[in-house]
């Protein structure tokens, strides 16, 4: 489907849970829904956003980079994780579906984030780990990276316009700071 050029559907990890439910003749969709969302929402509460993630954060926020989310978490959830981890503070904007009439790897969600940063597109940079985030970023004229740590590989984010790939995201500031 990358190949020719039409999006790649997004993995939704719920919609593997609800299935998994539905084959143990779990019927009620949205309650195995709220469950997992709590269940996983718990364990990110437990575990942080990690040492290196904030130390990136801050280092990026010294230089004066312009940081924003574009995320299929609905506000609610994100904005939750955002205080509990004390991570708001670095980010000018947060786009999520509710937001935007098309979501990715549709270019609204980015362009609107880089009308908000009053930038323009090759100012900036898409970094993300699905297809869907390479398309997006490339539609909206923005460079992009690609992180191939969750559920596609490098290839895929390649194919789909990741200019530059990295395997840590310790390795983004050798790409932002050129």
């Amino acid at each position: 489907m990358i190949r020719n050029g039409e999006a790649r559907e997004t993995l939704k990890i719920s919609g593997i849970v609800v299935t998994l439910a539905r084959e143990q003749e779990l019927d009620n969709d949205e309650e195995v829904r709220a469950r997992f969302f709590e269940k996983l929402d718990a364990k990110m509460d437990e575990t942080g956003p990690g040492k290196d993630l904030v130390g990136l954060l801050e280092q990026l926020q010294q230089k004066e980079f312009v940081m924003g989310l574009v995320t299929f978490v609905r506000k609610t959830r994100l904005t939750k994780r955002l205080d509990t981890w004390k991570l708001g503070n670095y980010f000018r904007c947060t786009i999520t579906p509710e937001q935007v009439a098309e979501f990715k790897p549709s270019p609204q969600p980015y362009l609107k984030a880089i009308e908000e940063f009053h930038l323009k597109p090759r100012e900036c940079f898409v970094v993300g780990d699905e297809p869907v985030d390479m398309l997006g970023g490339k539609r909206a004229g923005t460079k992009t990276v690609g992180l191939p740590q969750g559920f596609y590989s490098r290839e895929e984010l390649e194919e789909a316009g990741a200019e530059s790939i990295i395997t840590s995201l310790n390795e983004l500031p050798s790409i932002l700071f050129k």
